[in-house]
């Protein structure tokens, strides 16, 4: 059955062997391999290819929970990449319907023995969307973009948005679909928000290795296209051209330059090309990453995805674009999830950290829906199935390198019913050896004080239909410290959190 959908944490204990179900899924995202991973939200913590797909029967608890534990910590998602082209990047789905804040959401579900069962949404071009790779999805393709509004300043000048260059529109008209995962990795980007005002730093030599203007899709089936925006305003001019002078000269694209480094192989999958373009329109850099499958369809792929950024540099040149607004539409989806960056803001950085943030956040969501059952090997005897949403933000200082910064992160877990996160949190505490919190937040909350699937020193809380693991990270992190002192540094910002659920 469905089962929670988790990474493991730093310094995280490892139990040996691997349950028939892990697999493995894209790599996290943002930080280093000290930072905490998801907690298990929905049962015994899977890989983020989603939990396994419901069973009929239930296994033992002791021996099940252990086997869905280690799937969990022993998934580290690694992105095998491919690419293909598809029909539509989204197919007719029925009506948005409006469930109950606080009762199991009925649209889409048939009653079968040992519970309700949430119905999966069918959608154009996932087809071939089958097996284990189907597990644990309800919904593969519900992310949908609106456009943004007024564009965001730095500096006095406009920034030019990564994700303004290649849009989910264009994605559409190009017949790609996101790769569907529930949890992490097919879908984020790095941008200027307007809060924070800490100092960035433009580069040297080179350009930033984590450029704060980005934007990541993982295409189905799992292949990366990454763009980074760098402006004089807020990046190096000579970081600009120093960075890419060693790049060959391609033909234009209309007033764009194109320069091209040598293309790369995987070495676990000869069939892949690794591409590497930058596009120039005047002083503004576009870097662009594609991972494409050899074969005679590549070369129209690449030109396709090329000139559709470079006719979008030029148009957002003259006339740039605010930031796309997500939100996820889909039958099953009844209740408005809880953006992630809405949750923690400027004054909570600088709260934990006495320093101001930089002025861009890194933001990510689940392309999918998924889905859970929490009486698989947990002893919890609900064994009806809910649908949830993963999203996950990060406001940092602008250092150039992420091991230098300074961090705070939030994942939420946005269920439909509020039995959920209760059921949730019921099973990951004695995992987590969770602690009680001297200043408690939200209806229910602990600190993490055993690495297991979360890193020690993160806070778990829950509110309504609400799962939500904050955590900080400083660059003496490699130093040992005590969980609890950690938590109760983060209980502040945590009780602002619960309040803004």
């Amino acid at each position: 059955m469905a089962q929670p959908p988790y990474r493991a944490g730093p310094g995280a204990w490892q139990p040996q062997g691997q349950p028939r179900h892990a697999r493995s899924g894209p790599q996290g995202v943002y930080g280093n391999a000290r930072q905490p991973q998801p907690p298990y939200p929905f049962g015994p913590p899977y890989a983020p290819g989603g939990p396994p797909p419901p069973r009929r029967r239930r296994n033992s608890g002791c021996t099940a929970a252990l086997l869905g534990v280690s799937g969990l910590l022993i998934a580290a998602l690694v992105i095998a990449v491919g690419f293909v082209a598809v029909s539509k990047l989204r197919g007719d789905v029925r009506p948005i319907a409006q469930g109950d804040r606080t009762a199991s959401p009925e649209p889409g579900r048939d009653i079968a023995e040992g519970g309700a069962k949430l119905k999966t949404v069918e959608r154009d071009g996932y087809d071939e969307l089958k097996g284990e790779e189907a597990e644990g999805i309800a919904d593969p393709g519900p992310l949908v973009a609106k456009p943004g509004r007024s564009p965001r300043r730095y500096a006095g000048s406009p920034v030019i948005s990564a994700c303004t260059l290649l849009t989910f529109a264009d994605l559409n008209k190009l017949g790609l679909l996101l790769h569907p995962n529930p949890l992490v990795g097919s879908y984020r980007r790095s941008y200027f928000d307007g809060q924070g005002n800490g100092p960035i730093e433009k580069g040297g030599l080179f350009v930033p290795t984590d450029a704060p203007n980005s934007c990541k899709y993982v295409l189905w089936p799992k292949s990366p296209v990454e763009i980074a925006v760098f402006q004089e305003s807020y990046t190096s001019s000579r970081a600009m051209d120093y960075s890419f002078d060693r790049y060959s000269t391609r033909p234009a694209i209309g007033d764009v330059t194109v320069r091209e480094r040598k293309r790369s192989s995987s070495r676990v999958n000869e069939t892949i090309d690794y591409l590497h373009y930058v596009l120039r329109l005047k002083n503004t850099v576009v870097q662009v990453e594609l991972s494409l499958q050899r074969g005679p369809q590549q070369e129209k792929l690449k030109r396709a995805l090329l000139e559709t950024i470079a006719g979008n540099l030029v148009e957002r040149s003259a006339d740039p674009a605010g930031i796309p607004s997500i939100a996820y539409d889909s039958p099953l989806i009844t209740a408005k999830p809880a953006p992630a960056c809405a949750l923690i803001e400027a004054k909570d950085f600088r709260t934990l950290f006495h320093r101001p943030p930089a002025p861009f956040v890194g933001e990510e969501f689940g392309s999918a829906a998924g889905r859970t059952n929490f009486s698989i090997g947990t002893g919890i005897p609900d064994q009806n199935e809910y649908a949830y949403v993963y999203t996950r933000c990060e406001r940092s200082t602008g250092h150039n390198y992420l091991t230098d910064r300074y961090k705070l992160q939030v994942e939420v877990i946005s269920y439909m019913a509020d039995a959920a996160p209760a059921h949730s949190i019921e099973f990951t505490r004695p995992l987590d050896g969770g602690q009680p919190l001297t200043r408690p937040a939200g209806e229910e909350s602990y600190c993490v004080t055993r690495p297991y699937a979360r890193s020690a020193g993160a806070l778990v809380l829950r509110k309504g239909r609400f799962l939500v693991t904050l955590w900080m990270t400083q660059p003496n992190d490699v130093q040992r410290f005590d969980p609890r002192e950690r938590c109760g540094r983060i209980a502040s910002v945590a009780q602002r959190v619960a309040g803004r659920l």
